[in-house]
């Protein structure tokens, strides 16, 4: 994927997300005008129903947990053949040419371990926490929730700003399915999970009429299991549109 599957400051307030759980306002107490923008300015007013969860978080966070065992083990040997060297050194059990094997070993472990920690556990917690499509009566969150030193992404989007929720089939190199959402309302990039496309980079026709249009790649497994979560919770089923494969 070109995007990789917290939330963002734009839902510490309501609509929040936190270890997943949302507190936002009931749907009777708010009316249902189509393109007005979310509410993340005041405090809830009731809880939400009717939710419902797609994680896309793939097999690529195993891959990630694994690196990150092995780099902890690489490391664990850099320190294991550094303090023996020194122990070597002290006691004078060396030569010139062990303590220069030694130090070369120690020098490419340092960079194998500890150094490759500094990227592995950067990027680690981005790729493990959770992350996917919840639905619920009160809108669409698309997200990729807090974890250790990650702060999260994500935007929430109630139904009234959904102008359309659609399937692509990009078939290029390799087919690939997404899942468009057109908004009435305007979304800033750092609102969005690192994993949302623009329709530019996919080589698609953008909406000029949506104030904000990005695509999630999904699994061919799960797109239609999204597409029918979005309708059944939506009051506005009719925002789902199905289409056939585009090439890119």
């Amino acid at each position: 994927m070109a995007v990789q599957v917290g939330i963002s400051g734009a839902l510490s307030t309501a609509g929040e997300v936190d270890n997943g759980r949302m507190a936002s306002p009931d749907p009777s107490d708010v009316p249902v005008t189509r393109g007005v923008p979310s509410d993340l300015t005041h405090a809830p007013a009731g809880v939400s129903h009717l939710r419902r969860y797609v994680s896309l978080r793939g097999p690529n966070a195993r891959m990630w947990i694994a690196v990150g065992y092995f780099s902890v083990i690489l490391t664990a040997g850099f320190l294991v053949v550094l303090a023996s060297t020194f122990l070597h050194v002290i006691n004078g059990e060396t030569t010139v040419g062990s303590v220069a094997l030694w130090a070369s070993a120690s020098l490419a472990m340092m960079f194998i371990g500890p150094v490759s920690n500094v990227f592995v556990l950067r990027g680690l917690p981005q790729r493990i926490t959770r992350q996917g499509i919840s639905a619920d009566s009160d809108g669409v969150i698309v997200l990729q929730e807090r974890k250790w030193w990650f702060p999260g992404e994500g935007t929430f989007i109630a139904w009234p700003e959904i102008r359309r929720v659609r399937e692509e089939t990009v078939v290029a190199h390799r087919t690939t399915y997404f899942i468009e959402f057109s908004l009435d309302t305007h979304r800033t990039e750092a609102e969005l999970p690192s994993w949302a496309e623009n329709a530019a980079a996919l080589g698609l026709a953008g909406d000029p009429d949506a104030a904000t249009q990005f695509y999630v790649q999904v699994p061919a497994d799960l797109k239609e299991k999204i597409l029918r979560m979005i309708e059944r919770t939506s009051p506005f089923p009719d925002i789902v549109r199905r289409v056939g494969p585009k090439t890119a």
